[in-house]
């Protein structure tokens, strides 16, 4: 029932870190997509004429399709970074567990006899 426990545990403290982290590159990456950057405009300009292209008569449709797309790639990259440092922190978790498993005793069998 312990195992349990700390399974259900542990898988709760990573969807929260990944959740957590998530939203926070995504703020961070928020900030510098703006619409007032040349790139970001030539990007939406360029997605906009894909959505023309493919099917979407109404530019200014095409231009709010476009803005949703990107809004999406924000969202997606945002979240592999929040994985990342998931990772990453599983990572040193397991350092962490390992130096401690390295700084405990063996422990002497009782006895000098063989096993019953």
């Amino acid at each position: 029932m312990m195992r349990n426990l700390g399974g259900a545990i542990g898988t709760a403290v990573l969807a929260t870190i990944v959740t957590k982290r998530e939203q926070f590159h995504s703020n961070i990456i928020g900030h510098s997509v703006t619409l007032g950057r040349e790139e970001v405009r030539a990007r939406v300009a360029q997605m906009t004429d894909y959505f023309i292209a493919h099917g979407v008569p109404d530019p200014n449709a095409a231009r709010e399709q476009a803005i949703i797309a990107l809004g999406k790639t924000v969202k997606r990259q945002a979240l592999v970074m929040g994985y990342s440092d998931t990772f990453a922190v599983i990572g040193v978790v397991l350092v962490l567990a390992a130096i401690a498993v390295l700084m405990t005793r063996r422990v002497k069998a009782a006895g000098g006899g063989g096993a019953h």
